[in-house]
């Protein structure tokens, strides 16, 4: 139970002992662990003091007594956390010199290439599995990965509180089981965010892992991807998101900041204009908004003749330029 601090089996026998049998000789350990060698007791009792879970008492012969393990295995629990911590920094340093050489010296080390579905879908599986951080995503159709797995995927990383930003192109909204999908994703703490189009699709992973397709969109279902380790390129791809995603409309959430809101709007006026400036078809922000058609029509009339448009997209527009989104 204490090898993950450092103590092997004898001396947390003799520990144990020391504990519940408090004072304790080293000849009454030998007659309470009659399988332990003078030596081995002397030497687990040493290990002990040294450790400071066992203390020598006064007088004669020598005994020895328990500290509190609320004080003792305490100290050494938080030693042994320091070493763990400076070993993790270590690691970061080590880690980094290890992937500029690979930069410098083999270059094929660092892009994978991952052929089918299925072999997409195990790989992300086990990035996602391994992030610690922040996963950001660009995601818009067509879909090659085994859904199942990767929803489940996707909520594991929820479960453990790791942050997920996904950037969507307006179509994806537009494919009724995605929506809902991603609908619930929100709920369950996702950050998403639409845009009329995204660059490209892509999964970054605590910016260090890259997979992105290596296909068009315009070639069909992709059935190649490459995953991209730690590099400059990774960083490149962190920097596009940020820069799409300040741009981006926000999805599925219906909370306004204080500070966001505009006298001359009420909060749906404002997830419309939104939507509208997004580019989302009519059934896409009728499922957004839990709308009806006909409530949808109306609203749209009247925010277009409030900001002087002539059509739903330069409604958005203009409310942009207006402040009001």
């Amino acid at each position: 139970m204490l090898e993950s601090v450092g103590l092997d089996e004898s001396t947390e026998r003799v520990y144990r002992v020391v504990l519940t049998r408090s004072p304790v000789s080293l000849p009454e350990l030998g007659e309470l662990l009659p399988d332990l060698t003078p030596a081995a007791a002397r030497k687990a009792v040493e290990t002990l003091l040294q450790a400071q879970l066992v203390e020598q008492l006064a007088g004669r012969p020598v005994r020895y007594g328990a500290v509190d393990p609320r004080l003792g295995l305490a100290a050494l629990i938080r030693s042994r956390r320091d070493d763990l911590d400076r070993t993790a920094s270590a690691l970061e340093v080590y880690a980094a010199e290890f992937h500029e050489r690979m930069l410098r010296t083999d270059m094929h080390r660092l892009i994978e290439v991952i052929e089918g579905p299925a072999a997409i879908t195990a790989r992300l599986s086990e990035l996602m599995a391994g992030a610690e951080r922040e996963v950001l995503a660009f995601d818009a159709p067509p879909y090659v990965t085994v859904d199942g797995t990767a929803s489940e995927s996707e909520l594991d990383l929820l479960r453990r509180g790791i942050g997920v930003r996904a950037l969507y192109a307006s179509e994806v909204l537009e494919i009724p089981d995605r929506a809902e999908r991603l609908r619930a994703l929100v709920g369950l703490g996702e950050q998403a965010r639409v845009a009329p189009r995204v660059p490209l699709k892509m999964v970054l992973i605590d910016g260090r892992d890259a997979v992105i397709p290596l296909t068009a969109s315009a070639e069909g279902t992709r059935t190649t991807a490459a995953l991209v380790r730690r590099s400059r390129l990774c960083d490149a791809l962190g920097e596009l998101f940020e820069a799409h995603w300040a741009q981006a409309v926000p999805v599925f959430s219906r909370t306004v900041a204080a500070g966001d809101a505009h006298p001359d709007l009420s909060p749906a006026e404002r997830a419309l204009l939104h939507l509208l400036n997004a580019g989302l078809k009519d059934e896409a922000i009728v499922r957004q908004l839990s709308v009806s058609e006909r409530t949808l029509r109306r609203r749209i009339t009247d925010l277009t003749a409030r900001l002087g448009a002539t059509s739903r997209f330069q409604a958005g527009a203009q409310a942009v330029r207006r402040g009001w989104l």
